[in-house]
């Protein structure tokens, strides 16, 4: 009994050992700290951001910067998912529609203000527009992105077409034919049913303001919206774009299209921000504006962040989190490494210091600043959510595939659009 006593105590004394020198071992690493950082994009994005947070890590070397980093496919989905369970990272990229939506759930992101950040870098109207939630700030642009017209100028010329053309819609259907009539294979826009979302967005917004209003109600009517599908009913039936059984291969990636990448599409329409994937090794390739109809009441081309950073309000290192956003913002040589692998700086800053450095491409900044003369009212937070744009998107769907009339097509847009609103 003595011997079985001596015993446990001896392993009670080694227990104790034990867990006092994991208690100093702790206490020796209290000063480092790990923090996450998630995004999405292509190499193009991730090694410049890896090679930003090595930058930092190097300036702080008690912070570990480990990233999360993939294509677009399921990144909604599985951020949902993590902000659920709090599993989220500590910075997150995020898509600016999705702000309304992420921040409806709760306290989601942290509220920033000018003790964290020098936001006399950013413009005011800019960040109140498209950064805040009920009237706070909770995230940072990483770039103006703006709508571009790409052409291809060495196609359009070989069918007769003036490659300086200001482009009308009426224009886009008289000129644009002449090109699927010269050749079966070859048309004038490169538009995926995706983007064919975007194009109608765009022609429903100058002539009713807009889909989906601030005020939670569908902003156009069923003329207006009939209107609009027959017009596009014309791209369709002239062969200004390929049918959908073609394009619908090439979702949210037209410029995979072999039909573009091959010179057998002249147009696309694009985000200045990933005009360059799109561009690829074509040297022909120059911007335009869009088209916008006489008389419209708002113009339809977007102007929103690039992407939206935002700091996790779960974050125990919410304080460090905030020093690695504000040191990817201002910090020099942050700046200069990241480029515009995230567009064109949303910061005076960032600008000028690419500006400097010839990072800002003269395709770039044409585009960009077309963009911006053009740029018309922001989209609602309802005509954003993504179960609105879900809906718009189904309805285009069918329509693409000659399932629905123009008439048809406005009828169910409505009311579908309608019974989402109602549920949301």
């Amino acid at each position: 009994m003595k011997k079985n006593l001596m015993l446990f105590l001896i392993v009670l004394v080694t227990m104790g050992t034990m867990f006092a020198g994991g208690g100093k071992e702790s206490s020796k690493d209290s000063g480092s700290k790990t923090l996450r950082v998630s995004w999405w994009g292509s190499d193009s994005r991730h090694t410049p951001t890896l090679n930003a947070m090595a930058a930092y890590q190097r300036e702080n070397p008690n912070v570990r910067l480990e990233g999360e980093y993939g294509g677009w496919d399921g990144y909604y989905q599985k951020l949902v998912t993590q902000i659920a369970g709090r599993t989220a990272a500590d910075i997150i990229q995020i898509d600016q529609p999705w702000l309304n939506e992420l921040s409806a759930r709760g306290d989601v992101f942290v509220v920033l203000d000018r003790t964290m950040i020098d936001l006399d870098e950013f413009d005011v109207d800019f960040l109140n527009d498209y950064c805040t939630y009920n009237g706070k700030l909770l995230g940072l642009p990483t770039g103006i992105n703006v709508n571009t017209f790409l052409v291809d100028v060495t196609l359009l010329a070989d069918n007769g077409i003036d490659p300086d053309t200001v482009w009308t819609w009426e224009n886009i259907i008289t000129e644009g034919r002449k090109i699927h009539q010269n050749d079966p294979a070859a048309y004038f826009s490169s538009a995926s049913p995706d983007i064919m979302r975007y194009w109608f967005e765009i022609y429903i917004a100058q002539l009713a303001g807009a889909v989906v209003n601030s005020n939670k109600q569908v902003a156009f009517t069923e003329e207006q919206g009939t209107q609009a599908f027959a017009y596009f009913k014309q791209w369709f039936d002239e062969g200004i774009v390929a049918p959908f059984s073609q394009t619908s291969l090439f979702y949210q990636k037209f410029h995979e299209n072999p039909s573009w990448i091959n010179g057998k599409t002249a147009t696309a329409w694009d985000w200045v921000s990933s005009m360059d994937k799109a561009i690829g090794n074509k040297k022909n390739i120059e911007t335009r504006q869009l088209p916008v109809m006489e008389g419209a009441k708002n113009t339809g081309v977007l102007m929103r962040p690039s992407q939206i950073m935002v700091v996790n309000n779960s974050s125990v290192h919410k304080d460090e989190a905030i020093k690695v956003l504000d040191y990817l913002f201002t910090n020099h040589e942050a700046i200069e490494i990241l480029g515009t692998a995230r567009g064109i700086p949303a910061t005076v800053s960032g600008r000028r210091i690419l500006a400097e450095k010839n990072q800002i491409t003269a395709l770039a900044e044409k585009a960009t600043n077309d963009g911006i003369a053009q740029a018309g009212l922001p989209q609602s937070s309802w005509q954003m959510n993504s179960e609105v744009i879900q809906t718009m998107q189904d309805v285009i769907d069918e329509f693409g595939f000659g399932r629905l009339t123009p008439q048809q097509a406005s009828a169910k847009m409505i009311a579908n659009l309608t019974a989402t609103l109602t549920n949301l």
